[in-house]
């Protein structure tokens, strides 16, 4: 197994439930596109930014003003996984120490993140999300379904959930983003890009003395061609609402148990990093901030380490989390 071991890897919406919620397809597609692939999945890969959302009557008329200033991806890779991530802008940080339950309410609907597997029904042109993962506890194990279209060009899709009860119907569009240029690849960027699969996750000092951790109950970062990148992150035995809304305690849970984040990702050869650019993140405080990996990658595997620090108790302290590739 080829293993290359870098120095230093500097890693790094609205719950969008219009794009990302869930349902089965009902009506019929605007434009089901016929396939020009023999895996229809191909059309999907790569990373796609959120344009707009647009709702409209059964009359074909706006239902309410486009919303355009969202941020977010979505990203397919052609082996059959996916993953999202949305946000809202102008997100309140939390407060020192936070978040608060009132905070963690406040937050909900302002971010969204799911992740798993994906198929394609071309003969009714819609695809289906089989999600593994989801911020909101409800999610994990659900299927959501839209129909799509694609422009001639194949750059832009568009995504349509099932209507409304009173018959208005959501239209989300997703702009492709280009893969880099040939000439901005690095060998790292050739044998990073892809979907991997949390592994472990453990914590020691310096010295070697083992640190307990709370485990992920299952993970996915994903590096896509086009140098953007995302991660989703949730912890086991999570509860799902009990009503249609979740109070402010179980607004504090959910937050608790998951992270999400999502922006390009750099790679500097010379220096020996990979810088993650989280332009988004589950936690408000800190988007537009970058973070630190030390890393080992290998034709399977991809070990993070972020940089030494120092715990309450004076010692100095590293986790490492192991990621196994699981696209083709």
């Amino acid at each position: 197994m080829r293993t290359t071991t870098f120095g230093v890897l500097a890693v790094a919406a609205l719950a969008l439930s219009f794009a990302c919620g869930g349902g089965g397809p009902a009506g019929e597609p605007e434009d089901a596109p016929m396939a020009d692939m023999s895996n229809p999945a191909e059309r999907f890969a790569g990373a796609w930014a959120l344009v707009k959302r647009e709702r409209r009557g059964a009359d074909g008329e706006l239902a309410e003003p486009v919303v355009d200033n969202r941020v977010g991806y979505i990203i397919y890779h052609a082996s059959g996984y996916m993953g999202v991530t949305t946000m809202n802008p102008g997100r309140e940080p939390y407060s020192e120490g936070g978040p608060t339950a009132d905070e963690a309410l406040a937050q909900m609907g302002t971010y969204n993140s799911y992740f798993g597997r994906f198929s394609v029904n071309e003969d009714e042109g819609y695809v289906t999300h089989h999600l593994e993962g989801a911020l909101n506890p409800s999610g994990a194990g659900s299927d959501y379904q839209r129909f799509f279209t694609f422009s001639d060009d194949g750059n832009t899709l568009t995504l349509q959930p099932p209507p409304d009860e009173n018959g208005v119907k959501s239209f989300i569009t997703w702009e492709k983003l280009p893969d880099l240029p040939e000439s901005a690849l690095t060998e790292t960027h050739r044998e990073l890009f892809g979907f991997y699969r949390l592994e472990s996750l453990t914590r020691a000092t310096t010295a070697g003395e083992p640190i307990e951790v709370d485990p992920y109950q299952t993970a996915f970062i994903i590096y896509a061609p086009s140098g953007h990148m995302a991660v989703h992150l949730m912890r086991p035995d999570r509860m799902p609402y009990a009503g249609e809304e979740p109070t402010a305690e179980e607004a504090l849970a959910t937050v608790l148990s998951y992270g999400s984040y999502f922006g390009p990702f750099s790679v500097n050869e010379a220096g020996g990093y990979l810088v993650h650019n989280r332009i988004g993140n589950e936690d408000p405080g800190q988007s537009e901030t970058n973070a630190q990996r030390f890393y080992e990658l290998s034709d399977t595997q991809l070990r993070l380490q972020p940089p030494v620090q120092i715990d309450e108790q004076g010692r100095e302290v590293q986790g490492t989390i192991v990621w196994n590739r699981i696209s083709d």
